[in-house]
């Protein structure tokens, strides 16, 4: 991500839209990384939807993206955004405790 971005814009891209926040929601509670197709059948998203997604969520540094046999994607808890909206997320019982 850019040094020039904002605060005010990385939080707009990472919760521009609800697919995100189910991407968000749903590697939060994995304990491990994660495939399109686990995104997937957690979130009931399209394909290419979570692939757009994931391209911007990684683009500023809430998800990271490792390449084994399969692109695997988890969501980047020392990142202080995503670290303060899980526990958001788990205070208001949006996820479950980890």
């Amino acid at each position: 991500m850019s040094e020039t971005n904002s605060c005010k814009e990385i939080i707009e891209i990472g919760l521009g839209s609800i697919g995100k926040i189910k991407i968000i929601k749903a590697l939060a509670e994995e304990s491990k990384l994660a495939t399109i197709y686990v995104l997937h059948k957690k979130t009931h998203l399209k394909r290419q939807d979570i692939k757009n997604n994931l391209d911007d969520l990684v683009r500023i540094g809430w998800v990271t993206q490792s390449k084994y046999a399969n692109v695997m994607y988890g969501v980047n808890r020392e990142n202080k955004y995503v670290s303060k909206l899980i526990a958001f997320f788990n205070d208001t019982g949006y996820i479950s405790q980890l």
